[in-house]
């Protein structure tokens, strides 16, 4: 009876050891787990930009996995369950991989990041645009966004086709003006396939915006409308230029003014494209002119080619764009193009191809900064440059097939002679707008060409006839 005791003793001792062990390891992994996984801690507080609105922050900072989770909540409870909703599912999933990952380091500490833009909010809507970055122990990690619009007056969620009145071919109109916008970025029209694609007019391809108080503003996936080392891309139409589509509601300004000043959108389409009314079965020249701009010659060159309903070519130096740089718009105004003539006008060959560069980059530089207009077109001082400065440049070069000397001669009745006696269909002049001797000759000859039956276009618009005419491009 005693030994039968002492066995059960000695058996309850060993089991309370074992209980106390597997207290320990469970502690033990329960605290690893922890470390590795992290304590996740929440914080809400006011909006200083929006008495309304709350800031929902929810913070983990593990040894192999942390993530911050930022929100707001408008104490709108369809819209703020929508927020939560999104921005919780998102959290599990990141969580559910990281539970399920066999290969953990500190050096692979995966991480998520949502964070968001208060893009507008107004007494109509609102647009809160997230974007959220992943990293899962992959090589680098994903960035994904996406943009919820609601209407606080219908208490609902708008998609692309809600901002427009029934009944219009509205993403017909979209496609058209994003495309001819985005094409003018030299780095974005590189590939026309991809840009067209992208732009074409299908509900997917303008499924991401967000409504503002002086802009519609879509948001293009990398990929979508370029390369996606290029990354993705806006574009912020003025609501004026869909003002015959879009629904009142959203032009009302009082309604739609947003509680604290909007920033001015990086791209934007304030102006609606002029469509082509070019002929292709027309004759066709193509007017240049270099070294400006000037105002008091420049002007009435310009106001001789809206007259006669024609358009032109500018290559202007950087050096003159920094005193003149309204000049800029008023040629644009008038349908003609933009090109880059360099900074200072030096023989660029004669350069290191460093500062050759460098003379049209900066010009590029000074050019977007006055207008937002981006030159495709580079035309070398004198015509001098070679393969390595064409390549660096990246542009499409051009040069001409008629020269007279203009500033050289200075006697406008020469120039006049000498342009009319040369010119041709598909040709290119070349005249300089800085001299008033030219100028004069320059409007007498815009009046004698367009008389003569003429089509004067830009660079860009004869390389575009060309094309149609399957004939060689302009002189590059």
């Amino acid at each position: 009876m005693r030994g039968e005791l002492k066995v059960v003793s000695i058996k309850g001792k060993w089991s309370i050891i074992l209980f106390a062990l597997a207290i320990v390891i469970g502690a033990v992994a329960f605290f690893q787990n922890q470390q590795a996984s992290g304590t996740e801690k929440k914080n809400v507080k006011q909006d200083t930009n929006y008495k309304n609105v709350e800031i929902v922050t929810l913070v983990n900072d593990g040894k192999f996995m942390r993530y911050a989770v930022n929100y707001p909540l408008f104490h709108q409870k369809k819209l703020d369950d929508k927020i939560q909703s999104y921005a919780n599912s998102v959290l599990e999933h990141f969580k559910k991989t990281f539970s399920e990952a066999k290969d953990i380091s500190e050096n692979k500490r995966y991480e998520l990041n949502i964070d968001y833009d208060m893009v507008h909010y107004a007494k109509q809507s609102v647009a809160i645009h997230f974007t959220t970055y992943t990293y899962t122990g992959q090589q680098k990690g994903t960035t994904h966004s996406v943009t919820i619009n609601y209407d606080f007056q219908k208490n609902t969620f708008l998609d692309t086709e809600d901002l427009f009145q029934p009944k219009t071919n509205y993403l017909k109109k979209l496609s058209y003006i994003t495309y001819t916008e985005l094409q003018k970025d030299k780095t974005l029209s590189k590939d026309q396939s991809l840009l067209q694609k992208g732009t074409a007019s299908t509900t997917q391809n303008f499924s991401q915006f967000a409504l503002k108080e002086n802009y519609v503003e879509f948001y293009f996936p990398a990929s979508q409308v370029a390369a996606e080392d290029l990354g993705p891309q806006t574009l912020a139409i003025k609501k004026t230029l869909l003002k015959d589509i879009l629904k009142p509601e959203y032009m009302n300004k009082t309604k739609n003014q947003n509680e604290i000043k909007e920033p001015n959108p990086k791209r934007k389409a304030v102006e609606l494209p002029q469509k082509s009314k070019l002929d292709p079965n027309k004759k066709s020249i193509a007017l240049t002119f270099d070294d400006g701009p000037n105002p008091e010659t420049t002007s009435k060159i310009l106001n001789a080619l809206k007259q006669n309903k024609g358009h032109a070519t500018f290559f202007v130096l950087g050096s003159r764009v920094q005193y003149y740089p309204g000049m800029l718009t008023d040629i644009l105004k008038g349908g003609n193009e933009i090109g880059n003539h360099s900074y200072n006008h030096p023989l660029l060959t004669r350069l290191p191809l460093k500062q050759a560069v460098k003379q049209v980059e900066d010009t590029q530089q000074l050019i977007e900064k006055a207008s937002g207009y981006t030159p495709t077109h580079f035309r070398p001082p004198y015509g001098g440059t070679n393969q390595d400065i064409n390549q660096a440049v990246g542009m499409k070069v051009s040069l001409w097939d008629v020269d007279p000397e203009d500033w050289k001669i200075r006697n406008s009745q020469q120039i006049i002679n000498h342009v009319l006696s040369h010119a041709a269909d598909g040709r290119t002049v070349l005249m300089h707008d800085i001299y008033e001797s030219s100028a004069r000759a320059a409007v007498k000859i815009i009046h004698e060409l367009t008389k003569q039956g003429y089509q004067l276009v830009t660079v860009s618009e004869l390389e575009q006839l060309k094309k149609e005419r399957n004939e060689p491009a302009p002189v590059q």
